[in-house]
């Protein structure tokens, strides 16, 4: 029955759909950005709403659009990619939003770690911004202190992210929900006193004059001249930060949908009942917080370079509510309700820059008005069936689907 539906949603028709639905989404993204003035902003908020209301009351459209999406997913994925690799192309003549799509990108792939921590597992972390300060001021202090290149900053900042995960390494075991939460606060501004205090660390000034990136001598601080068009530095920042970006989700998918991601999930949902089935809750916690710390650091040693100019303001508290904000209001333990999150809350309090003193005010009532009607985030996890690892248990096994032992053993 079930290849019967999938077969029903296949063909070049429903290819052309999925396609199209594509499509429509991309020229609103680009009207966002390329229309000046908040008229746009408003229409397309307003379109946004109209269009999860009207899916919440027809869920079997919003099941046939999963289905449809499902059938023909190599399509939409080739699609995706295109049109992610045209951006540049579109806004050339704007570079500033093409600045801010790569902040939101690096902003994806730190929210990507902490959605292994808060969403996949449960773990509260209030400071992702002080690990994402940490791989930002590795990544500078060893370009300028020993002229490294960036291929060895960006994993050193990943990695000593990683490390500094140590220092929270027992509070983590001994505390959950609130009162881990208050650890990662007081982490948080510790961090931040300690940097604007530190002579080595360039105290309040920062440090300046961080170099770029620049790969076997190509300096990604030149425009790039394809002879029909120009486009402009960042464009080298944007395709370097998309291959890290599909890296980072790429990992991000492969742990959700394995064995991984469903020990996560048991102990998210109850530590005890984790423990009392086996599973080891210790080790796995302290694992993801330091893998999701990693990724967190790698994003910030990316915008160190990126930007070249660094300092504690750039570190502070509101920036890990935004990143948590992100995972949220995208949807916890949802690789893509993190992109949809990244994006709106980067992109937006940009585009409300034109009413000046109530962009925040504006941003705040989107925030909580999507969150009355999405209080689960825009793109909401599901519970899995797991029956996909079960099949995979079976073939791994070698055991007929139908015999006992496999159902025993599954």
């Amino acid at each position: 029955m079930a290849d019967e539906n999938q077969r029903s949603q296949t063909g070049p028709l429903k290819t052309v759909t999925v396609l199209g639905i594509e499509v429509v989404i991309y020229a609103l993204f680009l009207a966002l950005l390329l229309m000046p003035g908040g008229e746009i902003l408003i229409v397309e908020v307003l379109l946004l709403l109209a269009a999860l209301f009207y899916l919440r009351r027809n869920p079997a459209l919003r099941t046939q659009i999963q289905e449809l999406f499902a059938a023909n997913a190599r399509a939409a994925w080739i699609g995706g990619i295109a049109m992610m690799l045209l951006v540049p192309f579109f806004v050339a003549s704007s570079p500033y939003w093409l600045f801010i799509i790569i902040i939101a990108g690096l902003f994806l792939v730190a929210c990507l770690g902490l959605n292994l921590q808060l969403g996949s597992t449960g773990m509260v972390n209030l400071a992702p911004a002080a690990f994402y300060a940490v791989g930002a001021y590795t990544a500078g202090l060893l370009a300028l202190g020993w002229g490294l290149p960036a291929w060895i900053t960006l994993p050193a900042g990943a990695i000593m992210a990683g490390l500094f995960s140590a220092f929270l390494f027992i509070p983590v075991l001994k505390t959950t929900g609130h009162y881990l939460a208050l650890v990662t606060l007081a982490f948080q501004f510790m961090v931040t006193i300690l940097l604007d205090n530190m002579e080595w660390t360039g105290g309040p000034q920062g440090l300046k004059n961080i170099p770029l990136f620049s790969i076997a001598g190509y300096s990604f601080n030149t425009d790039i001249n394809l002879g029909f068009i120009v486009l402009p530095a960042y464009a080298n920042f944007y395709y370097l930060m998309l291959l890290i970006v599909a890296a980072v989700g790429i990992a991000s998918l492969r742990i959700y949908n394995s064995w991984v991601g469903v020990t996560l999930s048991t102990i998210r949902d109850d530590e005890i009942a984790a423990q009392t089935f086996g599973v080891q809750v210790n080790r796995w916690k302290l694992i993801i917080f330091s893998l999701g710390n990693c990724f967190i650091g790698l994003a910030g040693a990316f915008y160190s370079h990126l930007v070249g100019f660094i300092s504690p303001p750039n570190f502070a508290f509101d920036k890990s509510l935004v990143m948590v904000s992100v995972v949220i209001l995208g949807g916890m333990d949802n690789v893509f309700g993190v992109v949809l999150g990244s994006l709106l809350l980067i992109i937006l309090p940009e585009k409300l820059r034109v009413v000046q003193e109530y962009r925040f005010l504006i941003y705040g009532v989107v925030l909580i008005v999507m969150l009355i009607f999405r209080p689960r985030g825009l793109l909401p996890f599901k519970p899995r069936d797991f029956s996909d690892l079960v099949e995979a248990a079976k073939r791994k096994r070698a055991i007929p689907a139908g015999s006992e032992a496999a159902e025993g053993r599954a």
